[in-house]
C-alpha cells in the first residue's frame, strides 16, 4: 500500500531525528569523574610536668664597695619558667668581744627584676628568704586540631612560650663593716684593717614546666608520643661576677 504523501514526509522527519540523536550520543562523552580529596587531621594534645630546681653561688662582698652582678636562668626552649626565690644566708665573719659581741657587720642586699625590686638587711648574719618572684602563668593543657601537613608539633610550642624560658635578675650586695677607722686604739684600729667585708651565699630555687604531647590521627591510627629532645629540658644559671 503506497504511503501518503503526509506519512511521507513524517517518516523523513522521523528518520532524521534518529540520525541527529545517533550522531550527538556518538559525539557526547561524559566528564571524568573528580577523585575526592581526602583531607587527614591530627590532633595533638599537650600536657606538662613541673620540676623545681636550685642553684647555689657563694661570693664576697668587699667593704665600702658596692657587689653588684647579674644572674640570669634559662631554660630549653619549650619550657616556661613560672616563680624564683631567693634565699640569702651570711654570718659576721669577724667580730670581737666574750659576753657581748662588738664591731658586728650590716649586710644589705637588694634584687631587682624589671620593675620589682625588694631590699634584704641584716646585722651579723642571716638565713632567711629575700624574695619571690614569679615570671610567667602556669601553662595549662591543649588540644590542638590542624589539618596541615607540614605542621611541627615541638615548633608550635617553642613559638607560641618564646622566650618564656629565661629571666635575669640584677643583684646588689653592701657589706658595713662594724668596726670604726677613727679610734685611738691600735686593737680597733687592728680589727678596721683585718675586716674587709664578708662572704655571702645566694640559694636560688626556680619552677619552671616542660612539656609532653601524644598525636592522634583521624583513622584512629594508634596514637605515638613525643616529646622536646632531652636537650631541650637542660637548665642552668649563670651569673656575670663584679661589674
Amino acid at each position: 500500500m503506497a504511503l501518503k504523501r503526509n506519512d511521507k514526509i513524517i517518516a523523513i522527519i522521523g528518520v532524521i531525528i534518529l540520525i541527529i540523536a545517533g550522531v550527538a550520543i556518538f559525539l557526547y562523552s561524559s566528564p571524568e569523574e573528580e577523585t575526592p580529596v581526602v583531607i587527614k587531621e591530627k590532633t595533638y594534645t599537650y600536657t606538662w610536668v613541673s620540676t623545681e630546681e636550685n642553684q647555689t653561688f657563694t661570693d664576697t662582698a668587699q667593704k665600702n664597695k658596692e657587689y653588684l652582678t647579674d644572674i640570669t636562668i634559662e631554660l630549653g626552649e619549650g619550657n616556661v619558667l613560672t616563680d624564683v626565690n631567693f634565699w640569702i644566708k651570711w654570718k659576721d665573719d669577724r667580730t670581737r668581744g666574750i659576753l657581748f659581741n662588738k664591731g658586728e657587720d650590716k649586710l644589705t642586699a637588694t634584687i631587682k627584676y624589671g620593675d620589682q625590686e625588694e631590699t634584704h638587711k641584716s646585722t651579723k648574719s642571716a638565713d632567711a628568704s629575700i624574695v619571690d618572684f614569679m615570671i610567667n602563668d602556669v601553662p595549662q593543657e591543649e588540644v590542638f586540631t590542624t589539618d596541615d601537613e607540614d605542621f611541627d608539633p615541638i615548633q608550635y610550642i617553642n613559638q607560641k612560650y618564646f622566650d618564656q624560658n629565661k629571666a635575669t635578675f640584677s643583684l646588689s650586695v653592701k657589706v658595713v663593716t662594724g668596726e670604726k677607722l677613727l679610734t685611738l686604739r691600735p686593737l680597733k684600729l687592728l680589727n678596721w684593717l683585718l675586716d674587709q667585708g664578708n662572704k655571702f651565699n645566694l640559694i636560688i630555687t626556680y619552677r619552671y614546666y616542660s612539656y609532653d604531647y601524644e598525636e592522634f590521627l583521624e583513622d584512629n591510627v594508634p596514637p605515638t608520643g613525643g616529646q622536646a629532645d632531652e636537650g631541650d629540658t637542660y637548665s642552668h644559671l649563670t651569673y656575670t661576677g663584679f661589674k
